[in-house]
């Protein structure tokens, strides 16, 4: 009996042994798993301080962005106006394209369209004939504009070449002086 006593013993002993480094073990890995934590812990608030920082930039730069477009909007509508009025209308013509002609509307208003047509078709052509009236009432014809754009031209060139030549006797004569 004694010998199992002893070998009860000895399990014990060893049982406690291996408890004791178990817990030990336990220490250790708990704090390394609270120092990592801890680590980690910093480097997600790190990483939110600096997403924040870069939130609040983007923010900042698209209302700044915002703001120059409204007031170079303004700036546009004040200065021009008519552009602004021409290109609404343009647009709201380009819709009105594109929408699909209802029954009612088609019986009601494609005379009225056909009319519009006629009418501006007659106005362009009376346009283009009193104009072409007043040109040859001033004299100007296809061959005698021909003649005056030649001429033209012609005057532009040669003054072109004397202010080169100018350019260039200017040149000479700054550099002989250097010397």
């Amino acid at each position: 009996m004694n010998k199992l006593t002893d070998n009860i013993d000895k399990a014990r002993a060893a049982s406690r042994e291996r408890l004791e480094t178990a817990r030990e073990k336990a220490t250790q890995t708990s704090v390394v798993a609270r120092e990592k934590m801890s680590e980690s812990k910093a480097r997600a608030a790190a990483l939110l301080g600096d997403g924040r920082d870069k939130a609040t930039e983007s923010v900042a730069a698209t209302r700044d962005a915002a703001k120059k477009a409204i007031s170079k909007s303004e700036e546009t509508i004040s200065n021009s106006p008519l552009t602004i009025v021409a290109g609404g209308a343009a647009l709201g013509i380009l819709i009105g394209m594109m929408l699909p002609k209802s029954k009612t509307e088609g019986k009601y208003v494609s005379n009225a369209g056909r009319k519009i047509n006629e009418t501006a078709r007659t106005a362009y052509q009376a346009a283009k004939d009193a104009s072409r009236e007043q040109i040859d009432q001033l004299g100007f014809s296809n061959d005698n504009m021909r003649s005056q754009f030649k001429d033209l031209f012609g005057k532009a060139i040669d003054a072109a070449k004397t202010a080169m030549a100018a350019a260039q006797d200017a040149v000479k004569e700054d550099n002989q002086g250097k010397k």
